[in-house]
């Protein structure tokens, strides 16, 4: 298998689970730039890459790009797709990991990444900025794997208290809908509230250095700022629900159909797995991403677990209702029609590219 690490840009932006235990880290401010090696194979993956080599067909390649949240950091930990997909000679390459999904979308736009998965605002931003992928399947709602934070002696205790502070967000992804769902729901202007556009890397010290009063963010970056540096909510994300979804690019598709069909079952079995393993994702995650025993521990008994579902009308009516909302607060410069963005019909793919009522 080969797998690709990031080489970091520091002049590019760097910024609950689709059935997962839902985490994304503190990560450095710069952009990922994804390039190959083959330094960190797991004995899994060598053995899955060895077997591959034995079919005389030529080997189909995937490359999934893919953040430290969600699904796939404990996929890429485990080392069973790579096993799957091997015996039916496909090798896998990972694309990252990327610090959030506006980056990954960029390496799509780099031809660099075939598969991925992130949520629907910042895929949104992405198909409104011309990324060349389609929708696929989709993870359902979280809600308790987003806040807004604030420290612990801090003096805002509700979203009126807002008024006038200045909030941490990643413009154009979840935190920033969040913090905007909050504030309508509130009956709050939203010029009122200052919107400070920050990665989770620079938003964490930004807010526990008094720099920014609030931060508006999402799991593993919840747990890391409530254990480790004893931030408290002040709202959940029950205001903005939020899908994830799985994307591929376009020419993959109609070029490697089959390839895109093996990778998402084998995905979908692992998303099966963490479902009934919730602790042992749990600590695969863990692994995966560096994060500290007791910050896992929360994770674990949170039990959010990330699933794939083949999307339907009702799933896209609510993603292209985050649409049309985003871009009545400008967040998104121009409208969308989502339907035009899901993966047409594809023969063997009619589970997911033939919309379910």
């Amino acid at each position: 298998m080969s797998i690709a690490f990031p080489k970091l840009s520091c002049d590019r932006f760097t910024g609950l689970f689709a059935g997962l235990v839902l985490t994304i880290p503190i990560l450095t401010s710069c952009t990922a730039q994804p390039t190959s090696t083959n330094a960190n194979q797991t004995p899994a993956t060598q053995t899955a890459s060895a077997n591959s080599t034995d079919n005389n067909q030529a080997e189909k390649v995937v490359r999934i790009g893919y953040v430290r949240w969600g699904l796939l950091p404990i996929v890429r930990q485990r080392g069973e797709l790579e096993k799957k997909l091997a015996a039916q000679n496909i090798k896998v390459e990972w694309v990252g990991p990327f610090p959030a999904f506006a980056p990954v979308l960029e390496a799509v736009n780099a031809g660099e990444v075939d598969f991925t998965s992130g949520g629907d605002i910042p895929g949104i931003s992405g198909l409104v900025g011309g990324t060349p992928v389609c929708v696929i399947a989709y993870q359902p709602p979280i809600p308790e794997a987003e806040a807004i934070l604030v420290k612990s002696d801090s003096s805002i205790r509700s979203p009126q208290d807002l008024i006038g502070k200045k909030v941490a967000v990643n413009r154009g992804g979840w935190g920033e809908h969040l913090l905007l769902k909050v504030l309508a729901q509130a009956n709050i202007p939203k010029e009122q509230v200052e919107r400070v556009y920050l990665s989770p890397t620079d938003a964490l010290p930004a807010v526990t250095q008094g720099h920014v009063d609030a931060w508006s963010v999402w799991e593993p970056n919840v747990s890391i700022a409530e254990v480790e540096h004893s931030l408290r909510p002040i709202a959940s994300g029950e205001a903005a629900s939020h899908y994830g979804v799985y994307m591929v690019q376009k020419d993959f598709l109609a070029k490697d159909a089959a390839v895109v069909k093996a990778t998402l079952e084998a995905i979908q079995q692992e998303a099966d797995w963490a479902v009934q393993n919730k602790a042992s994702a749990a600590e695969l995650f863990g692994k995966s991403t560096d994060l500290k025993p007791d910050t896992v521990k929360q994770l674990g008994q949170e039990q959010i677990v990330e699933q794939v579902k083949p999307l339907t009308a009702q799933v896209i009516s609510g993603i292209q209702e985050r649409a049309d909302w985003m871009y009545s607060q400008k967040a998104v410069p121009k409208q969308i029609d989502i339907r035009q963005s899901v993966c047409p019909a594809t023969p063997g793919l009619e589970t997911y590219t033939s919309i379910q009522q």
